[in-house]
């Protein structure tokens, strides 16, 4: 069955609020100490990693639906002008929502085909595991039994064509291209939410136009 029509996209984590994080007990059994043996050494290193224990904590909080929450989502269909849904106007479930609804099947029954980098392993669990969390169901035919719809195309398993070996970033696949640069660094989003929203949404369009550009040349050249 054909898919139809393409859309590309991409989301953008930050952790939750503080009043909701639960932040666990510091564990100094999990402090890696390599091969230092010096007490006063090791007491130091304890130390330390117990005072960044809660920053360290929230500032990875983003990667886990658990301890984080979906700031925005990009997303472009076929040639229309990208956008990016935003979690600040009515709230994280109501932009789920908003998502959700673009991925119902036409009234002939065909599926959107869904492009994005890195997204069967980290994106869609992310917006299922939060949409689960609002009481929201996902559309149905997004899986397959274990496994996602054959319509979900994970750029980043194209490229690594088989050998899970294969690294690369999309900042990195795009700059080997020759498609240019982000318009940041992912892992510092959520400061950029904070302190200046319009490039935090510039941020997520570039990564969209990224997409689609790199999915050209792997997926929609032949």
């Amino acid at each position: 069955m054909p898919t139809y029509p393409t859309i590309y996209f991409d989301i953008e984590t930050g952790p939750l609020p503080l009043g909701e994080l639960v932040i666990p007990p510091f564990d100094p059994s999990q402090v890696k100490l390599g091969n230092v043996k010096n007490p006063d050494l090791i007491a130091e290193k304890i130390q330390k990693a117990e005072e960044n224990h809660a920053a360290d904590y929230i500032k990875n909080a983003a990667l886990d639906a658990l301890s984080g929450q979906v700031l925005c989502i990009g997303y472009r269909i076929e040639h229309d002008q990208p956008a990016v849904l935003c979690s600040d106007a009515d709230g994280e479930a109501a932009m789920l929502r908003q998502f959700w609804a673009l991925l119902k099947p036409t009234n002939d029954s065909r599926y959107p085909r869904m492009v994005g980098f890195n997204v069967k392993p980290f994106d869609l669990p992310f917006l299922f595991k939060r949409s689960w969390k609002h009481r929201i169901v996902p559309p149905y035919w997004l899986r397959n039994g274990r496994y996602w719809h054959d319509g979900i195309v994970d750029l980043r398993e194209v490229w690594q064509l088989g050998d899970s070996r294969a690294h690369g970033s999309l900042a990195a696949i795009a700059r080997h291209l020759g498609l240019g640069e982000k318009a940041g660094n992912g892992a510092h989003f959520h400061e950029l939410w904070q302190t200046d929203r319009q490039a935090a949404i510039h941020y997520c369009l570039r990564d969209v136009q990224l997409t689609q550009q790199v999915a050209d040349i792997l997926i929609n050249s032949y």
